[in-house]
């Protein structure tokens, strides 16, 4: 993409906000590169400069402005592809760039060529450039250890980090920490850019109605306690109220665990997937398409920890949300790892005490006071002995029908439970809990729904849908099937408030 200068010049002077990300502007005689709503004062026109993006204004010798903070610039709508690779080299930022165009499915050239097209500079430019900035961003507003910095940002080694962030900024690391004027924090803050709609309120609604206390807590930001094997802290996500992306805040031990929790977060608030193909594919049907158009930017929430999800979907059989979140509560209570000692340096959000206990924990843990019938608490023990001999079937499962097979073969897990566990546990979009009472209300009276089953099939007008019924209409809405059952969901929900 090539930058107009007369366009620029006119955005940056009248500090057009449309165009935050856009371009960046550069003084060559201060040094200096801005966002165009930068509040300082414009500079002649023939000692700026424009680039596409803050890496290639930094490859050109250009420091950040301290006012405008243009490395924070909000990210604009780029080719899928380069979405793709950002996201990528967000979540692994020790990538390198033949890794990255395997990961891509493209050549190296073809991958210079999208970089420099759309970015300006070249992908391994644009990789270090962006490792310097990050860096940077680290030092100025956390007081994180260089060595989790140095970790962080990508960099191989502490020694690399030093020379290259002192090489690029003229400052030693101690220097740009000890420069800024920022109120620090002992966490790190991210962000995760998303395509399309998303519709945040009703996310947050879905899983506050489905908190476990102590474990999460849910306001306008959703906050938990997190526990991957030997790392342990608290995530805290929110969605600002301009720009495609969440703001998520991040406190652990380990930060080498961070790649495997950034993508966690993105599964479980489902910012990975294309919103506009499924809702064209599901609207195609008459009875989603009501409901689509009433709730743009719904996705598909998942969850956290599968093996915690587990649980709750085990727990949930049969009753209401509430009584499985209130059991799941007394388990995590009861079994819960507390916050040990050696985090006593770390602030949890207000809300936060508890870890939820791992399989290990409760392989044998009792349940007989918390309110389990001897069959479900049967159906855990089961489950449980399962899940720590099978961890593998969970890693990258794609079929949701042969987890289904392979899950109904335990003793007290049914379709509901598999599927539930596939859509939510798994992010499988194809997943579909065709025997959910709610999926079964909602479509039960459709009197649509009936007229076409008629075609197929022969229905008693006087019962409701039968699982393998709903199965037949939903044959057109593969492979977005669990994506429907969120719809169906949020139509009951609206009904029932």
């Amino acid at each position: 993409m090539k930058l107009d200068p007369q366009v620029c010049m006119q955005a940056r002077l009248s500090r057009d906000s449309r165009f935050d990300g856009k371009f960046y502007t550069a003084v060559i005689t201060t040094g200096i590169y801005c966002r165009p709503t930068c509040p300082a004062g414009p500079a002649h026109e023939k000692n700026v400069s424009y680039y596409q993006s803050a890496a290639q204004a930094e490859f050109n010798g250009y420091q950040p402005c301290k006012r405008c903070k243009p490395e924070l610039s909000p990210n604009q709508p780029l080719p899928k592809t380069i979405d793709q690779a950002l996201t990528l080299i967000t979540i692994e930022p020790q990538i390198q760039v033949a890794d990255l165009a395997t990961r891509l499915d493209l050549s190296e050239r073809q991958l210079q060529r999208l970089f420099n097209d759309n970015l300006g500079v070249s992908p391994n430019t644009f990789i270090n450039q962006k490792r310097q900035i990050n860096a940077r961003n680290l030092l100025i507003s956390s007081t994180i250890a260089f060595a989790d910095v140095a970790l962080i940002s990508g960099f191989g080694s502490l020694r690399s980090f030093n020379d290259h962030i002192k090489q690029q900024y003229k400052l030693t690391p101690s220097q740009i920490r000890q420069s800024s004027k920022q109120e620090k924090v002992n966490h790190l803050k991210l962000q995760l850019a998303y395509t399309g709609e998303l519709n945040w309120p009703l996310m947050l609604s879905f899983f506050k109605a489905r908190q476990i206390p102590g474990v999460e807590a849910v306001s306008d930001t959703y906050c938990r306690t997190i526990n991957i094997d030997n790392c342990v802290g608290w995530i805290a996500v929110s969605k600002p109220d301009d720009g495609n992306y969440l703001s998520v805040d991040i406190w652990i031990n380990d930060f080498s665990r961070l790649a495997e929790i950034i993508t966690r977060v993105r599964k479980m608030f489902d910012l990975d997937c294309n919103l506009n193909t499924i809702r064209k594919q599901l609207a195609k049907h008459p009875t989603l398409k009501p409901i689509i158009d009433a709730y743009p930017g719904l996705r598909l929430p998942g969850c956290w920890d599968i093996f915690e999800f587990s649980i709750r979907a085990i727990l949930g059989q049969q009753i209401s949300v509430k009584a499985a979140t209130t059991l799941a509560g007394r388990i995590a209570e009861k079994f819960s790892k507390p916050i040990t000692d050696e985090n006593s340096d770390a602030t949890f959000p207000q809300g936060l005490s508890i870890l939820f206990p791992p399989a290990e924990t409760l392989a044998t843990a009792s349940f007989d006071d918390i309110g389990i019938t001897n069959t479900r608490q049967q159906t855990l023990h089961t489950w449980i002995a399962f899940f720590i001999a099978n961890k593998t079937l969970f890693d990258n499962p794609h079929d949701s029908e042969r987890f289904e097979k392979t899950l109904c073969e335990l003793k007290g897990i049914g379709p509901w439970t598999a599927n539930y566990m596939a859509m939510r546990g798994l992010s499988l979009p194809d997943a579909f809990p065709a025997a959910d009472l709610g999926i079964i209300k909602a479509l039960s009276n459709k009197p649509e729904l009936r007229n076409e089953l008629k075609l197929i099939t022969a229905i008693d007008d006087d019962k409701q849908l039968s699982a393998k019924q709903i199965l037949t209409v939903a044959e057109s809405w593969r492979p977005w099937r669990a994506y429907a059952a969120i719809y169906l969901w949020q139509s009951l929900s609206a009904t029932n408030n």
